[in-house]
């Protein structure tokens, strides 16, 4: 039996790092607001690279709260990397670049967050550029983006013929975060709490392959695909200060997990802690003294895993439930996988619970 929560909450889906014509993405800012809008997305976050766009230009815009802000990196490394999305920022951070320490620090004095973009990004043979994190002894950083899903694919692309299919085809080869990233992620998490985001990193790039010519990965597919689902207290009101302030304060406290809501939608998704003494949401903690039961519940049927990390997998359950009660404390966090075309795709993965 579920403990009653007296309390509501309420979710938004949205979309986190996303470029313009401002700097490498094809789209204006109303075309990509009008995508979103077309894709039923709640809220949309404009990170385009080394550039603040005019922030008098956010708000409710075509029914999405749509804001602007960075993502930094230091254009004069070779090669290129440590790229970082700069979020709650009202100012440009990027020539804090040269120094990932200084640049975390100045974001955070700000009262910004900063996500580590892409850090586990492997080269493909076709497109060997990649642009992976490689300064891991930096702290107070946010989080991480878990799940980039531009930069999946290109190690799927190692032959022509593969990048043409992939090109029309995208949905037969994604299969979800890279496995090194989920290590990676366990392993920050057994030293301090780390919040995870998904992102679609949309271009909307063309590329031309002979006489074929074709646009990967628009901006209306990005955000049927992979997106991040917030948990707030109370509702958005489209009061411009209250709605930032709520979005922002989910994504740092990790009350939120990350969708792949192409395969399924996943709104409806649920992972609490539940003790006598209330619910306990992602991204908070709850004391092993209390007892508590951890209770996931899905919106469709899949193969629900609960992961401690430095672990691995603790209970599994092949259904739309799962409860289960730790006896050892950890950062405990859901994945669920469901099976298409012949096989398995990652379709949720949540931000941890934290037992103490």
């Amino acid at each position: 039996m579920s403990t009653p929560n007296p309390n509501p909450t309420y979710t938004y889906r949205g979309s986190i790092h996303n470029h313009t014509v401002h700097s490498d993405g094809t789209g204006t800012i109303e075309e990509v607001v009008a995508a979103a809008a077309r894709a039923g997305l709640d809220f949309l976050i404009i990170t385009d690279h080394n550039t603040l766009v005019d922030q008098s230009q956010q708000g409710w815009r075509q029914g999405v709260f749509t804001l602007f802000d960075i993502e930094v990196h230091d254009p004069d490394l070779e090669p290129e990397r440590n790229h970082c999305l700069t979020l709650n920022v009202s100012e440009d951070v990027s020539p804090f670049a040269r120094d990932p320490q200084g640049l975390i620090d100045a974001v955070r004095e700000r009262g910004g967050l900063t996500f580590l973009a892409h850090p586990i990004d492997p080269p493909g043979k076709l497109i060997p550029e990649c642009f992976p994190w490689t300064e891991w002894d930096i702290e107070g950083f946010t989080g991480v983006e878990l799940w980039n899903f531009m930069s999946e694919f290109r190690p799927y692309a190692t032959s022509k013929a593969k990048a043409v299919v992939m090109a029309y085809f995208p949905q037969w080869f994604t299969t979800g975060p890279w496995p090194e990233m989920l290590a990676k992620w366990d392993e920050l998490l057994q030293r301090q709490p780390t919040a995870a985001i998904g992102g679609p990193d949309a271009h909307a790039q063309v590329y031309h392959l002979g006489p074929l010519k074709r646009r990967f990965l628009p901006y209306d597919y990005c955000y049927r695909a992979v997106n991040t689902h917030i948990v707030t207290s109370e509702p958005f009101t489209h009061d411009f200060d209250h709605d930032r302030r709520l979005l922002y304060e989910a994504l740092a406290a990790g009350r939120a997990w990350i969708g792949y809501d192409m395969l399924h939608a996943t709104e409806g998704f649920e992972y609490v802690g539940e003790t006598e003494k209330g619910v306990t949401h992602m991204g908070a903690s709850v004391s092993l003294e209390d007892h508590p039961t951890l209770r996931v519940q899905t919106p469709a049927a899949g193969h629900i895993k609960l992961i401690r990390a430095g672990s691995g997998v603790v209970a599994e359950a092949k259904g739309r439930t799962l409860r289960f009660q730790p006896d050892r404390p950890g950062a405990y966090r859901v994945e669920v996988w469901k099976r298409w075309w012949f096989k398995p795709r990652g379709w949720i993965f949540s931000n941890p619970i934290y037992v103490r």
